[in-house]
């Protein structure tokens, strides 16, 4: 009869060959994780990877952000107070312009060629004006002139004109001071005359945007005459534009035989209205007033020619450049 004995050997020989039994396969295990191990090793290391996108940003000049609270380095030498008293300081004088804008440019402006119907019994007119300039910003030569032509039976053709060649300095961004020389004609059927001047002249913007052109003339006879100038341009639309004009002649003596008397002796009141249908280009209709004042008006009406006239006028207006 077996006894407890037997039982507690027999369970101890069934624990032996279980464990003679499952130990080929923790061996075969740990060998598979052995060559894993041999395999690990044995593969090439991993080439370095691409920089991430923070580092590339640091970098990358051009990246502000990656900048942000960085400050920005010094000249070399000098500490931030220097640099600050520097910047304050103005620029050298063989310290060279940030811009070379002073190129030579030319430009002609016809301003006025118009046909004048006068109200009254004189003549009709043809007249002109014209300016232009050649240079820089600062040095220009500039050309002034205005001219009117009539006819009328008997009377025949005649009429006259004033040239000026200036040499012009910008003396401020909006007014050039000018020198030169006139040249005035008159002419007739059977009769011409002509006269020299040295002229002094200040042309510019005005305030109001107006613009602006005062002449000083000393003859060769030393007479002493001014012209003044102003004129405006009202624009309506873009393209239709109002132009009042004035000028106004002085004289600083009477001189009969050119028929100018002392003082204010001439004023000229015109309204132009025109279209541009091209910047350069645009025609015009208006109105004009002349007048001869004091020791002038005496003069022609002496010499049998009326004080005042009136005229309605229509022309064109064109620019070359």
């Amino acid at each position: 009869m077996p006894t407890v004995k037997h039982y507690a050997r027999a369970l101890g020989l069934a624990l032996s060959l279980l464990l003679l039994t499952d130990s080929p396969a923790w061996s075969q295990e740990g060998h598979e994780h052995h060559e894993m191990e041999e395999e690990r090793d044995d593969a090439p290391e991993p080439e370095e990877s691409p920089e991430s996108p923070a580092e590339e940003a640091e970098e990358d000049p051009d990246d502000v952000e990656s900048y942000q609270g960085e400050e920005p380095a010094l000249p070399e030498g000098m500490t931030l107070d220097e640099v600050l008293e520097s910047a304050e300081q103005p620029p050298p004088e063989d310290f060279p312009d940030a811009m070379h804008d002073d190129a030579i440019r030319a430009f002609l402006l016809f301003d006025q060629l118009e046909y004048r119907y006068d109200l009254g019994d004189a003549p009709d007119q043809i007249g002109t004006e014209i300016s232009g300039y050649v240079g820089g910003d600062y040095n220009r030569l500039w050309l002034k002139g205005e001219g009117e032509t009539s006819w009328q039976g008997p009377v025949g053709l005649e009429g006259e004109s004033e040239i000026d060649v200036l040499y012009g300095r910008l003396i401020s961004p909006f007014w050039t001071v000018q020198i030169g020389a006139q040249y005035t004609n008159t002419w007739a059927e059977n009769a011409y005359e002509d006269i020299w001047s040295g002229a002094l002249a200040l042309q510019g913007l005005a305030p109001g945007m107006f613009e602006v052109d005062a002449s000083l003339y000393l003859t060769e006879n030393l007479n002493l005459l001014a012209d003044l100038e102003a004129e405006y341009d009202l624009r309506i639309t873009q393209r239709l534009v109002l132009q009042p004009r004035a000028e106004l002649n002085f004289a600083a003596q009477d001189i009969p035989e050119r028929g100018i008397g002392i003082g204010l002796s001439q004023a000229l009141v015109d309204l132009r209205l025109r279209y541009e249908f091209l910047r350069e280009v645009a025609p015009y209709i208006g109105l004009r007033y002349q007048g001869l004042i004091g020791a002038t008006a005496d003069f022609a009406e002496a010499s049998g020619e009326g004080a005042s006239r009136f005229f309605i006028l229509g022309g064109v207006r064109f620019a070359l450049y």
